[in-house]
């Protein structure tokens, strides 16, 4: 998983959200929920913004595994 990529995506883009797709609910346990929630007020994102590109990061790689098989 490449931070610096990640921390890059993590900037915010100004864009107009006109529709809301995947949306869910998750259970991150009482630690993991109190570590992002703290490096998210230090780093002034949102927690839903850090989780959404660590899935995209985490698929985009996985794909690219699977495709150079």
């Amino acid at each position: 998983m490449d931070l610096k990529k990640i921390n890059e995506q993590l900037k915010p883009v100004p864009k107009p959200l006109t529709k809301v797709y995947g949306t869910m609910g998750i259970c991150l346990g009482e630690e993991l929920k109190a570590r992002l929630r703290l490096y998210c007020n230090k780093n002034n994102l949102k927690m839903a913004q850090v989780i959404k590109i660590l899935v995209k990061s985490y698929l985009d790689e996985m794909e690219k595994i699977n495709v150079d098989r």
